[in-house]
């Protein structure tokens, strides 16, 4: 069975429910849509580790890096920033701040994404941890660190992690249905564990957890934002 459009489908399956989630609230879209680019560009530079130890997916232009990488995180990264919003009904209220204070906040953030970038590059590269174990690095530390620094944020992060996980379990799951046997053809079991939970590889199962608890608070945190209840 070819699987030439497997992961073009994964994309396009959580495309469906970014798109659902992206209609469904205006208010949210600006978050929505920043956070979708921010995570499809580290879609694509993560790839480039993945590859090496992780899945080798077959993309459409027969690429090692291809479109479905970028389209993969933007779907991600979206779904998981406003996931918990939006099923909880919660909106972000932010402080009108100075020219100067807003420009120090801006900074810190992208001191913060490069940190993170550097815990999962560097530890992949520099000590060949396992990407997996290196995502676990970056996503634990930032999680961590955003944790001590916002306590209110921590039942978002959680609830973040479990919702992205149950969607991945979901669409891995149809996935299997239309192109069954896929995740066998992907993944290097040599290097990670050869067990599946419900369609889904324990990798990944993990990942999606992590990703989602890092995700779900990391716009607020940025804003310095507190969630608070919707009117309606």
């Amino acid at each position: 069975m070819s699987y030439q459009y497997s992961y073009l489908i994964l994309g396009i399956l959580f495309l469906i429910i970014w798109f659902i989630l992206f209609i469904w609230r205006k208010d949210i879209r600006k978050e929505m849509l920043f956070m979708s680019l921010l995570f499809g560009f580290a879609g694509l530079l993560a790839e480039i580790a993945y590859i090496n130890d992780w899945w080798t997916p077959l993309t459409i232009t027969n690429t090692s890096i291809g479109i479905e990488d970028f389209l993969f995180g933007f779907v991600v990264g979206g779904i998981a920033s406003v996931i918990y919003e939006e099923i909880f009904k919660k909106k972000i209220r932010i402080r009108r701040r100075t020219k100067k204070k807003k420009n120090r906040k801006d900074i810190r953030f992208v001191f913060f994404v490069l940190i993170f970038a550097i815990l999962f590059f560097g530890s992949h590269y520099i000590f060949k941890t396992n990407t997996f174990i290196s995502s676990l690095i970056a996503f634990g530390s930032g999680i961590i660190y955003i944790y001590i620094r916002r306590k209110d944020l921590i039942i978002d992060s959680l609830v973040s992690g479990f919702l992205l996980l149950g969607i991945s379990l979901i669409v891995y799951s149809i996935l299997e249905l239309i192109t069954p046997g896929w995740i066998q053809a992907f993944w290097h079991f040599k290097n990670i564990p050869n067990l599946i939970i419900f369609n889904v590889p324990i990798d990944d199962f993990i990942w999606y957890f992590f990703a989602g608890a890092f995700i779900g608070p990391l716009y607020e945190y940025w804003q310095e934002g507190k969630l608070i209840n919707t009117k309606n």
